[in-house]
Protein backbone atom coordinates (compact mmCIF):
# COMPACT_ATOMS: atom_id res chain seq x y z
CA UNK A 1 0.00 0.00 0.00
CA UNK A 2 2.50 2.62 0.87
CA UNK A 3 4.65 1.73 -2.23
CA UNK A 4 1.47 2.61 -4.21
CA UNK A 5 1.02 5.90 -2.65
CA UNK A 6 4.74 6.37 -3.70
CA UNK A 7 3.94 5.43 -7.21
CA UNK A 8 1.07 7.76 -7.16
CA UNK A 9 2.92 11.08 -5.69
CA UNK A 10 5.77 10.26 -8.31
CA UNK A 11 3.26 10.23 -11.27
CA UNK A 12 1.30 13.23 -9.99
CA UNK A 13 4.45 15.26 -9.31
CA UNK A 14 5.43 14.27 -13.22
CA UNK A 15 2.23 15.39 -14.59
CA UNK A 16 2.29 18.89 -12.78
CA UNK A 17 5.95 19.33 -13.98
CA UNK A 18 4.88 18.42 -17.95
CA UNK A 19 1.64 20.63 -17.53
CA UNK A 20 3.84 23.39 -16.05
CA UNK A 21 6.58 22.99 -19.43
CA UNK A 22 3.68 22.79 -21.62
CA UNK A 23 1.87 26.18 -20.02
CA UNK A 24 5.91 27.90 -20.51
CA UNK A 25 5.57 26.55 -23.90
CA UNK A 26 2.48 28.17 -25.33
CA UNK A 27 2.81 31.07 -23.49
CA UNK A 28 6.72 31.28 -25.15
CA UNK A 29 4.94 30.55 -28.41
CA UNK A 30 2.25 32.92 -27.98
CA UNK A 31 4.69 35.55 -27.34
CA UNK A 32 7.05 35.19 -30.30
CA UNK A 33 3.58 35.10 -32.23
CA UNK A 34 2.63 38.79 -33.50
CA UNK A 35 0.92 40.92 -36.32
CA UNK A 36 3.14 43.07 -38.34
CA UNK A 37 1.66 45.84 -40.03
CA UNK A 38 3.09 46.59 -43.53
CA UNK A 39 2.12 49.20 -46.28
CA UNK A 40 2.53 49.18 -49.70
CA UNK A 41 3.13 53.32 -49.71
CA UNK A 42 3.22 55.62 -46.37
CA UNK A 43 2.43 58.40 -48.55
CA UNK A 44 0.16 58.96 -51.41
CA UNK A 45 0.25 61.70 -53.57
CA UNK A 46 -2.55 62.75 -56.05
CA UNK A 47 -0.46 65.02 -57.68
CA UNK A 48 -2.70 67.33 -59.63
CA UNK A 49 -6.47 67.61 -59.17
CA UNK A 50 -9.34 68.96 -60.48
CA UNK A 51 -11.85 70.48 -58.31
CA UNK A 52 -14.47 69.93 -60.50
CA UNK A 53 -14.09 65.74 -59.81
CA UNK A 54 -15.31 66.75 -56.31
CA UNK A 55 -14.03 63.67 -54.84
CA UNK A 56 -9.83 61.72 -55.03
CA UNK A 57 -10.01 58.63 -53.61
CA UNK A 58 -7.26 56.10 -52.51
CA UNK A 59 -6.49 52.71 -51.46
CA UNK A 60 -3.56 51.72 -49.37
CA UNK A 61 -3.07 47.97 -49.49
CA UNK A 62 -2.39 46.46 -45.62
CA UNK A 63 -0.39 43.47 -45.56
CA UNK A 64 0.32 41.33 -42.47
CA UNK A 65 4.24 40.61 -42.42
CA UNK A 66 3.59 38.80 -38.91
CA UNK A 67 3.18 35.42 -37.87
CA UNK A 68 -0.94 36.22 -35.81
CA UNK A 69 -3.45 38.09 -36.57
CA UNK A 70 -3.41 41.62 -37.35
CA UNK A 71 -6.69 43.43 -36.40
CA UNK A 72 -7.09 47.17 -37.74
CA UNK A 73 -8.48 48.63 -34.61
CA UNK A 74 -9.34 52.51 -35.59
CA UNK A 75 -8.35 54.77 -38.22
CA UNK A 76 -8.59 58.74 -37.94
CA UNK A 77 -7.43 61.77 -40.11
CA UNK A 78 -6.41 65.09 -39.15
CA UNK A 79 -9.66 66.68 -41.26
CA UNK A 80 -12.88 66.19 -41.74
CA UNK A 81 -12.30 65.98 -45.44
CA UNK A 82 -11.08 62.57 -45.77
CA UNK A 83 -13.06 60.02 -44.73
CA UNK A 84 -11.83 56.71 -43.84
CA UNK A 85 -12.86 53.11 -44.45
CA UNK A 86 -10.84 50.02 -43.30
CA UNK A 87 -10.94 46.37 -43.18
CA UNK A 88 -12.98 44.94 -40.35
CA UNK A 89 -12.29 41.26 -40.41
CA UNK A 90 -8.93 40.37 -39.11
CA UNK A 91 -6.08 39.92 -41.62
CA UNK A 92 -4.36 36.85 -41.15
CA UNK A 93 -0.55 36.31 -41.54
CA UNK A 94 0.48 36.64 -45.06
CA UNK A 95 -3.37 38.18 -46.54
CA UNK A 96 -4.03 41.45 -47.09
CA UNK A 97 -6.70 43.90 -46.17
CA UNK A 98 -6.84 47.59 -46.96
CA UNK A 99 -7.80 51.50 -45.55
CA UNK A 100 -9.21 53.29 -47.89
CA UNK A 101 -9.49 57.38 -47.60
CA UNK A 102 -11.74 59.84 -49.67
CA UNK A 103 -10.71 63.46 -49.98
CA UNK A 104 -13.63 65.89 -50.52
CA UNK A 105 -11.79 68.62 -52.95
CA UNK A 106 -15.05 71.09 -53.07
CA UNK A 107 -13.77 74.95 -52.09
CA UNK A 108 -10.59 73.36 -50.94
CA UNK A 109 -8.22 74.80 -54.12
CA UNK A 110 -4.50 74.57 -53.68
CA UNK A 111 -1.98 72.27 -52.15
CA UNK A 112 -3.25 69.90 -49.25
CA UNK A 113 -1.25 67.37 -47.10
CA UNK A 114 -3.57 65.58 -44.71
CA UNK A 115 -2.37 62.95 -41.73
CA UNK A 116 -4.47 59.41 -41.27
CA UNK A 117 -3.47 57.58 -38.28
CA UNK A 118 -3.71 53.70 -37.91
CA UNK A 119 -4.76 51.83 -34.82
CA UNK A 120 -3.70 48.09 -34.47
CA UNK A 121 -3.19 45.10 -32.36
CA UNK A 122 0.33 45.76 -33.35
CA UNK A 123 3.00 46.17 -30.83
CA UNK A 124 3.32 49.87 -31.55
CA UNK A 125 -0.34 50.55 -31.83
CA UNK A 126 -0.27 53.33 -34.68
CA UNK A 127 0.95 53.58 -37.91
CA UNK A 128 0.88 57.11 -40.08
CA UNK A 129 -0.44 57.47 -43.39
CA UNK A 130 -0.26 60.37 -45.33
CA UNK A 131 -2.44 61.85 -48.54
CA UNK A 132 -1.17 65.14 -50.65
CA UNK A 133 -2.47 66.90 -54.09
CA UNK A 134 -2.83 70.60 -55.29
CA UNK A 135 -6.09 71.09 -55.97
CA UNK A 136 -7.14 73.16 -59.37
CA UNK A 137 -9.83 74.83 -58.82
CA UNK A 138 -13.14 75.61 -60.68
CA UNK A 139 -12.45 78.82 -62.97
CA UNK A 140 -16.01 80.33 -60.99
CA UNK A 141 -14.19 80.39 -58.03
CA UNK A 142 -10.64 81.34 -58.33
CA UNK A 143 -10.51 85.12 -57.57
CA UNK A 144 -7.12 85.72 -59.52
CA UNK A 145 -6.56 89.24 -61.61
CA UNK A 146 -4.81 88.22 -65.17
CA UNK A 147 -2.83 91.17 -65.58
CA UNK A 148 -1.19 89.95 -68.30
CA UNK A 149 -1.88 87.99 -71.48
CA UNK A 150 0.39 85.79 -74.49
CA UNK A 151 -1.66 84.48 -77.24
CA UNK A 152 -4.73 82.80 -75.02
CA UNK A 153 -2.63 82.61 -71.92
CA UNK A 154 -3.76 84.87 -69.38
CA UNK A 155 -1.01 85.07 -66.23
CA UNK A 156 -0.98 87.08 -63.20
CA UNK A 157 2.20 88.74 -64.41
CA UNK A 158 4.29 88.04 -67.18
CA UNK A 159 7.51 88.53 -65.32
CA UNK A 160 9.71 87.41 -62.18
CA UNK A 161 11.23 89.60 -58.93
CA UNK A 162 13.69 87.49 -56.28
CA UNK A 163 14.13 90.61 -54.72
CA UNK A 164 17.29 89.49 -52.45
CA UNK A 165 19.06 86.05 -52.97
CA UNK A 166 21.82 85.30 -50.36
CA UNK A 167 24.49 82.93 -51.23
CA UNK A 168 22.86 79.01 -50.80
CA UNK A 169 19.31 79.85 -50.35
CA UNK A 170 16.39 78.52 -52.66
CA UNK A 171 13.81 80.19 -53.31
CA UNK A 172 10.76 80.29 -55.61
CA UNK A 173 7.91 82.27 -56.54
CA UNK A 174 4.66 80.89 -58.21
CA UNK A 175 1.50 82.91 -60.49
CA UNK A 176 -1.66 81.19 -61.50
CA UNK A 177 -2.48 80.92 -65.38
CA UNK A 178 -5.21 79.83 -67.64
CA UNK A 179 -5.84 79.27 -71.14
CA UNK A 180 -9.12 81.45 -72.08
CA UNK A 181 -9.15 79.73 -75.38
CA UNK A 182 -11.72 76.49 -76.03
CA UNK A 183 -9.04 74.35 -77.66
CA UNK A 184 -5.86 72.60 -75.61
CA UNK A 185 -2.61 74.56 -76.07
CA UNK A 186 0.79 73.10 -75.93
CA UNK A 187 3.60 74.74 -73.41
CA UNK A 188 7.43 74.59 -73.74
CA UNK A 189 9.98 76.32 -71.62
CA UNK A 190 13.36 77.03 -73.06
CA UNK A 191 16.55 78.79 -73.20
CA UNK A 192 16.75 78.15 -69.11
CA UNK A 193 19.31 78.54 -67.12
CA UNK A 194 20.64 75.95 -65.05
CA UNK A 195 19.96 77.55 -61.40
CA UNK A 196 16.35 78.73 -62.24
CA UNK A 197 13.62 75.30 -62.76
CA UNK A 198 10.30 76.53 -63.94
CA UNK A 199 7.10 74.04 -63.69
CA UNK A 200 4.55 74.10 -66.14
CA UNK A 201 1.75 71.79 -67.16
CA UNK A 202 2.98 70.41 -70.76
CA UNK A 203 -0.37 71.04 -71.56
CA UNK A 204 -3.34 73.62 -70.47
CA UNK A 205 -6.90 72.97 -71.71
CA UNK A 206 -9.34 75.63 -72.41
CA UNK A 207 -10.78 77.55 -69.78
CA UNK A 208 -9.06 76.00 -66.63
CA UNK A 209 -6.43 77.38 -64.26
CA UNK A 210 -3.29 75.68 -63.55
CA UNK A 211 0.17 77.16 -61.38
CA UNK A 212 3.13 77.93 -62.90
CA UNK A 213 6.08 77.63 -60.55
CA UNK A 214 9.68 79.13 -61.06
CA UNK A 215 12.38 78.25 -58.40
CA UNK A 216 16.18 80.39 -57.97
CA UNK A 217 18.92 77.40 -56.92
CA UNK A 218 21.64 79.59 -55.41
CA UNK A 219 23.46 76.95 -54.53
CA UNK A 220 24.35 76.22 -58.38
CA UNK A 221 25.80 80.03 -58.49
CA UNK A 222 29.00 81.46 -58.22
CA UNK A 223 29.20 82.24 -54.53
CA UNK A 224 31.21 85.46 -55.57
CA UNK A 225 28.36 86.64 -57.84
CA UNK A 226 26.78 89.54 -56.50
CA UNK A 227 24.40 92.60 -58.14
CA UNK A 228 21.48 92.63 -60.50
CA UNK A 229 20.73 89.97 -63.11
CA UNK A 230 18.39 90.15 -65.70
CA UNK A 231 17.79 86.32 -67.20
CA UNK A 232 15.22 85.61 -69.83
CA UNK A 233 13.71 82.59 -70.59
CA UNK A 234 11.30 81.60 -73.51
CA UNK A 235 8.01 80.89 -73.28
CA UNK A 236 6.21 78.82 -76.19
CA UNK A 237 2.81 78.30 -77.22
CA UNK A 238 1.56 75.90 -79.82
CA UNK A 239 -2.07 75.71 -80.70
CA UNK A 240 -4.05 72.75 -81.72
CA UNK A 241 -2.88 73.89 -85.67
CA UNK A 242 0.60 73.83 -84.90
CA UNK A 243 1.12 77.57 -84.73
CA UNK A 244 3.40 78.78 -82.34
CA UNK A 245 3.67 81.85 -80.72
CA UNK A 246 6.99 82.47 -78.65
CA UNK A 247 7.86 84.91 -76.00
CA UNK A 248 10.68 86.51 -73.58
CA UNK A 249 10.18 86.42 -70.19
CA UNK A 250 12.15 87.90 -67.76
CA UNK A 251 13.39 87.59 -64.48
CA UNK A 252 15.13 89.83 -62.31
CA UNK A 253 17.35 88.34 -59.54
CA UNK A 254 19.37 90.71 -56.85
CA UNK A 255 21.75 88.37 -55.36
CA UNK A 256 23.02 89.76 -52.10
CA UNK A 257 25.82 89.86 -49.19
CA UNK A 258 24.94 87.26 -46.27
CA UNK A 259 24.36 89.90 -43.70
CA UNK A 260 22.56 87.02 -41.45
CA UNK A 261 25.61 86.90 -38.87
CA UNK A 262 26.28 90.42 -38.32
CA UNK A 263 25.19 92.36 -34.97
CA UNK A 264 23.69 95.62 -34.72
CA UNK A 265 26.68 97.18 -33.93
CA UNK A 266 28.87 95.42 -36.72
CA UNK A 267 25.75 96.80 -39.08
CA UNK A 268 26.15 100.20 -37.27
CA UNK A 269 30.01 100.22 -38.31
CA UNK A 270 29.39 98.96 -42.14
CA UNK A 271 28.72 101.28 -45.13
CA UNK A 272 25.30 103.15 -46.05
CA UNK A 273 24.10 103.86 -49.18
CA UNK A 274 22.64 107.67 -49.58
CA UNK A 275 20.47 108.74 -52.68
CA UNK A 276 20.14 112.68 -53.46
CA UNK A 277 16.51 112.05 -54.49
CA UNK A 278 14.41 109.04 -53.71
CA UNK A 279 12.58 110.54 -57.59
CA UNK A 280 14.08 111.38 -60.69
CA UNK A 281 10.62 113.17 -62.31
CA UNK A 282 11.37 114.07 -65.83
CA UNK A 283 7.88 115.58 -66.25
CA UNK A 284 6.44 115.97 -69.89
CA UNK A 285 9.32 115.77 -72.74
CA UNK A 286 8.71 116.62 -76.46
CA UNK A 287 11.49 115.44 -78.82
CA UNK A 288 15.04 116.17 -77.66
CA UNK A 289 16.70 113.80 -74.94
CA UNK A 290 17.33 115.33 -71.18
CA UNK A 291 19.15 114.23 -68.52
CA UNK A 292 18.85 114.33 -64.90
CA UNK A 293 21.70 113.93 -62.11
CA UNK A 294 21.58 111.60 -59.35
CA UNK A 295 24.23 111.57 -56.62
CA UNK A 296 25.04 108.27 -54.53
CA UNK A 297 26.92 109.27 -51.50
CA UNK A 298 28.52 106.46 -48.75
CA UNK A 299 26.91 108.00 -45.63
CA UNK A 300 28.26 104.49 -43.68
CA UNK A 301 31.23 104.35 -41.55
CA UNK A 302 33.24 101.92 -44.27
CA UNK A 303 33.70 101.00 -47.51
CA UNK A 304 30.93 100.74 -49.84
CA UNK A 305 30.88 98.34 -52.62
CA UNK A 306 28.31 99.07 -55.51
CA UNK A 307 27.84 95.50 -56.90
CA UNK A 308 25.56 96.47 -59.75
CA UNK A 309 23.62 100.37 -60.71
CA UNK A 310 21.17 99.66 -63.41
CA UNK A 311 18.20 100.08 -65.26
CA UNK A 312 16.24 97.18 -66.44
CA UNK A 313 13.94 99.49 -68.73
CA UNK A 314 16.80 100.32 -71.82
CA UNK A 315 14.99 103.53 -72.47
CA UNK A 316 17.09 104.71 -69.26
CA UNK A 317 20.67 105.22 -70.29
CA UNK A 318 23.35 105.80 -67.13
CA UNK A 319 26.73 107.38 -67.52
CA UNK A 320 28.99 108.55 -64.87
CA UNK A 321 29.88 104.87 -63.46
CA UNK A 322 33.36 105.29 -62.97
CA UNK A 323 34.26 103.42 -59.79
CA UNK A 324 32.03 100.66 -57.89
CA UNK A 325 33.79 101.20 -54.20
CA UNK A 326 33.26 104.53 -52.29
CA UNK A 327 35.07 105.35 -49.06
CA UNK A 328 33.04 106.95 -46.29
CA UNK A 329 31.69 110.11 -47.89
CA UNK A 330 32.72 109.94 -51.06
CA UNK A 331 30.42 110.40 -53.96
CA UNK A 332 29.22 109.39 -57.13
CA UNK A 333 27.73 111.68 -60.02
CA UNK A 334 25.57 110.04 -62.08
CA UNK A 335 23.15 111.32 -65.23
CA UNK A 336 20.46 109.61 -66.47
CA UNK A 337 19.32 110.06 -70.27
CA UNK A 338 15.51 109.72 -71.43
CA UNK A 339 14.70 110.24 -75.05
CA UNK A 340 10.90 110.76 -75.68
CA UNK A 341 11.16 109.26 -78.89
CA UNK A 342 12.30 105.64 -77.35
CA UNK A 343 8.38 105.53 -75.36
CA UNK A 344 4.94 105.75 -76.27
CA UNK A 345 2.94 107.70 -73.65
CA UNK A 346 4.25 107.18 -69.75
CA UNK A 347 7.34 105.90 -68.74
CA UNK A 348 7.83 104.67 -65.02
CA UNK A 349 10.76 102.83 -64.25
CA UNK A 350 13.44 102.62 -61.12
CA UNK A 351 17.28 102.44 -60.52
CA UNK A 352 18.06 99.78 -58.45
CA UNK A 353 21.52 99.63 -56.75
CA UNK A 354 22.87 96.46 -54.99
CA UNK A 355 25.66 97.32 -52.38
CA UNK A 356 26.96 95.55 -49.43
CA UNK A 357 24.77 98.09 -47.48
CA UNK A 358 24.11 95.38 -44.54
CA UNK A 359 20.89 97.64 -43.47
CA UNK A 360 19.62 98.09 -47.37
CA UNK A 361 21.40 96.10 -49.71
CA UNK A 362 18.91 96.79 -52.18
CA UNK A 363 17.79 100.21 -53.20
CA UNK A 364 15.71 101.93 -55.45
CA UNK A 365 15.01 104.99 -57.49
CA UNK A 366 11.95 106.04 -58.99
CA UNK A 367 11.93 107.37 -62.80
CA UNK A 368 9.19 108.83 -64.44
CA UNK A 369 8.65 110.64 -67.52
CA UNK A 370 5.78 111.57 -69.95
CA UNK A 371 4.67 112.79 -73.16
Amino acid sequence: MAKTTKASGILLLGFLFLSHAVSLWSQQETETQSPVFTCDEMVHDFGKIREVEHFAMHEFVIKNTGTAPLVILHVLTSCGCAQPEWSKDSIPPGQEGFVIVTYDMKDRPGPFSKNITVFTNENRMRQALTIMGDVIPKPETLHVLFHDTIGTIQMERNSYLFYAVRPQEILSTEIWIRNFGEEDVNILIEDVPDYINITVPDRLIGDYPERMKVELDATKVDQEMRGRRLINFTWKEIDASGKTMTQAIPISVNFVDDFTAMTPAEKAEGPSVQFSTQFLEFGKLKKRRVYKELTITNAGKSALHLHSVSVDDPVVRITGLKQNVLQPAETLKLRLYVNPKDYHHYLATDLIVVSNDPKEPVREVHILAEK
